[in-house]
C-alpha cells in the first residue's frame, strides 16, 4: 500500500472516483445495449442518419435520431393498441357464443365484474347471527375484528401453542 498523501494512496481509496467509474461505465454499456436493440427492432432503420454525420452536423443527427424513436415509439404504440382491441374483440366474440349457445351463467367479460358481497365471499363467510364479529366501518367492506381472526389449527396468529402472546418475527422488516 503507498504512503498516506500520495497520489497512488488517493487513487486506490478514492470512493467518488470509482464512484464515477462505475457509473460512467454502467451508463455507457447501457446506451450502447439501447442503441442496438432499437437498431435492430425498428422498421425505420432506414431513416436513421449514417453515424459519420454526428461528427459534421450534430444537432441535425440527434434531431432526426429523435424524430425517428418517436415514430418507431408511435407504431409499436399502435401494435400494442391493435392486439388489445384484438384480444377485447376475441373475449366479446366468445360471449356472445356463450349467450348464443345458453352456457352464459357469469355476468360481464368473463365474469371479472363487480360482484355483491354475497357472490364472492359465500354463505360461509357472512353470517347474520354473529353482527359483533364483523366490522364494516371502512369503505363497507367486510373485515374481522382482531379478536375474532383465527387460524386454522384454532389459534390467534400472535399466540404460540400455549397460548402466550409472542412478539411477531420480522425478517427484514417483513411479516413471518
Amino acid at each position: 500500500m503507498p504512503a498516506e498523501g500520495t497520489f497512488m494512496y488517493w487513487f486506490l481509496n478514492s470512493r467518488l472516483l470509482h464512484m464515477s467509474i462505475t457509473l460512467s461505465v454502467l451508463f455507457s454499456l447501457a446506451s450502447i445495449v439501447f442503441i442496438e436493440n432499437f437498431h435492430r427492432s425498428t422498421p425505420f432503420v432506414d431513416r436513421l442518419p449514417p453515424g459519420r454525420e454526428f461528427w459534421s452536423h450534430p444537432f441535425k443527427f440527434v434531431a432526426t435520431y429523435a424524430h425517428v424513436y418517436k415514430l418507431h415509439m408511435d407504431h409499436v404504440s399502435a401494435e400494442t393498441a391493435e392486439r388489445r382491441k384484438k384480444k377485447v374483440d376475441d373475449v366479446q366474440k366468445r360471449s356472445r357464443y356463450r349467450k348464443a349457445h345458453g352456457l352464459e351463467d357469469e355476468n360481464g367479460l368473463g365474469g371479472w365484474t363487480a360482484k355483491s358481497n354475497h357472490d364472492s365471499l359465500g354463505p360461509a363467510l357472512i353470517s347474520q347471527d354473529l353482527p359483533d364479529q364483523i366490522d364494516t366501518s371502512l369503505s363497507g367492506a367486510i373485515q374481522p375484528n382482531k379478536a375474532s381472526v383465527v387460524t386454522d389449527d384454532g389459534e390467534s396468529p400472535c399466540t404460540d401453542l400455549k397460548g402466550k402472546k409472542r412478539p411477531i418475527k420480522k425478517w427484514l422488516g417483513i411479516w413471518e
